[in-house]
């Protein structure tokens, strides 16, 4: 195998592909990158079993061949060379890296005992809107659990029947439901419930250009196609609880308050909040929203209040601080509705700017502390 091309490129890609190394394994060969050279460009790809990334970056290839080096040794590397020509050359064992003033050499592990990733048929592929499914990403993915004895909320649920598409994440204690126009994949797939760790990396490696994602959806896994780069991952299996169920229909109480001025007062406030449940109470009565807790840990208190359209009963809520700036984070209007019910009941969060049918957060209270 012998290669050259220069270092900004390959620095780039294989940060990206980096994201997937996994730092620990119980399988060493997983901490490599698996190297191909091919026919005018190179083919990166890591793996840890449930996520794969294959990344290809043109090169000059002079000999093709194939091996597997230690990722984050050849990352250090790359990243901290001068900007020239890199020319890679593999003998059996060993990679040299070679640049004007010098060179570096690496032990290798062989390609074939690299785990074989799955294949990609582009035929099968189906193209949606990148905007679209960077902001369903982005709204939902922050909900999913972390617990693992219920599988199926550590991911994201995508439904694409219908005119409409959704993607839907609930821990239990929180949940987000964003809803988009739905022309390509309408009525061809089952509900999938995707990792969020997948979801969470196109964002981040999509570029300025991209304005179409392809997908390909397989019998246990989903492979997204973003160009240059390929990522596949297994899905989770179900199934999703009915979360239909739990949105609640008739909350008949209804704030509407500036998102921006609710987000800095339930930061500063939540300071002395409990360090285990970061409660802070909701007092809501007619034009007001008064933040408080309180905490006999460090002896402190914290209140303010902040003017809201409200108009009913008065009413004390218990929320975590954390979930609802996470909910405010998301919300993209000047101003957010809040629709309440009870102190043990569900409240639904939108913004104004949108109907809740597109998007939407509901939030468990915490039964407040005496």
């Amino acid at each position: 195998m012998k290669f050259s091309l220069p270092k900004s490129r390959l620095a780039n890609y294989l940060q990206h592909v980096l994201q997937v190394v996994p730092t620990k394994s119980t399988l060493p060969v997983l901490t490599n990158i698996l190297i191909e050279a091919l026919e005018n460009k190179i083919k990166l790809s890591a793996t840890d079993l449930d996520i794969s990334i294959t990344a290809s970056v043109e090169s000059t290839v002079a000999k093709k061949g194939s091996t597997a080096l230690p990722a984050r040794i050849l990352f250090e590397i790359i990243k901290e060379l001068p900007e020239s020509d890199i020319n890679f050359e593999a003998t059996a064992q060993r990679v040299e890296i070679k640049i004007p003033n010098g060179s570096y050499k690496i032990a290798t592990v062989s390609a074939d005992e690299f785990p074989k990733l799955p294949a990609v048929n582009t035929k099968k592929e189906i193209r949606i809107s990148a905007a679209d499914l960077v902001r369903m990403i982005r709204k939902t993915s922050f909900a999913c659990s972390d617990d693992e004895t219920r599988p199926a909320l550590n991911g994201v649920l995508w439904q694409t029947k219908g005119d409409r598409m959704q993607m839907v994440a609930t821990d239990g204690h929180r949940m987000a439901k964003m809803t988009v126009e739905n022309t390509k994949l309408k009525g061809l797939y089952d509900d999938v419930i995707v990792p969020p760790k997948i979801l969470n990396l196109i964002p981040k490696l999509l570029t300025a250009e991209s304005d179409e994602i392809g997908i390909i959806f397989g019998e246990n896994n989903i492979i997204f196609n973003l160009g240059d780069i390929v990522l596949t991952s297994r899905l989770i299996e179900g199934p999703y609880p009915n979360f239909e169920q739990v949105i609640p229909a008739n909350n008949d109480k209804r704030m509407t308050v500036s998102k921006d001025e609710l987000a800095r007062a339930v930061r500063r406030v939540s300071i002395l909040s409990n360090a285990l449940t970061h409660q802070v109470k909701f007092s809501l009565k007619e034009g007001t929203l008064t933040l408080s807790t309180t905490n006999a840990d460090v002896g402190g208190e914290g209140r303010e209040a902040l003017d809201c359209d409200y108009s009913g009963d008065v009413v004390e809520l218990g929320y975590n601080a954390t979930y609802i700036t996470d909910i405010l984070g998301r919300i993209d209007s000047e101003e957010v509705i809040f629709e309440l019910s009870t102190s043990v009941a569900a409240g639904l969060v939108f913004g104004t700017n949108a109907p809740k049918e597109d998007y939407l957060c509901l939030v468990m209270p915490l039964r407040l502390a005496d």
